[in-house]
């Protein structure tokens, strides 16, 4: 790496291989998102809405359902947070007085369009972009920076439409920048 275009373009890279680890937790840890949640009279924590088209509407989760345990543990008000559920890999709920227990998973429908398509799209660019590193090791384009900048915007925009659904701040900001 003998050019500042090189040191720049890698440094562009390893950041957005931070990035995309950190969407990557938010993906695995933020699989419920879409139910709003209140407690009810009997101190129960309850479904009160449930967005069409979102984790937890695809997960089985209706208006109305009674939650009894998350995680196989009990109800903590910790994962509670602004009305909402984090953090919920499985969940015991109550329906019309049965116990019905709804997981939720990476490898769903929903996560695969906004999660595992764009991943895949970002490591084609991301192996793209390290062919053109090793072609302008020794020619120094500011063509292949350029090249380079766009790939990865591409592909962040792209992945962070994932981010931005699953309710996260720095993944919408960085979708408006890069888009």
């Amino acid at each position: 790496m003998k050019s500042r275009n090189n040191k720049i373009s890698v440094v562009l890279v390893v950041l957005s291989l931070i990035y995309v680890i950190y969407l990557t937790y938010i993906s695995n840890n933020n699989l419920l998102v879409g139910a709003t949640v209140s407690k009810g009279k009997n101190g129960d924590i309850v479904i009160t809405n449930v967005d069409e088209f979102s984790m937890a509407s695809y997960s089985g989760i209706e208006k109305g359902d009674i939650v009894k345990s998350i995680n196989n543990k009990k109800i903590n008000t910790n994962e509670i947070k602004m009305n909402k559920l984090k953090n919920v890999s499985s969940m015991i709920v109550e329906r019309n007085g049965h116990n019905l227990e709804l997981k939720m998973t990476l490898f769903n429908d929903k996560n695969f369009t906004t999660y595992l398509i764009p991943l895949i799209f970002y490591i084609v660019c991301l192996f793209c972009c390290f062919f053109i590193l090793k072609i302008n090791e020794s020619k120094n384009l500011l063509s292949a920076v350029v090249l380079i900048i766009f790939l990865l915007s591409a592909s962040i925009a792209f992945i962070s439409a994932g981010g931005s659904a699953k309710g996260d701040m720095l993944s919408r900001l960085i979708m408006v920048v890069t888009l």
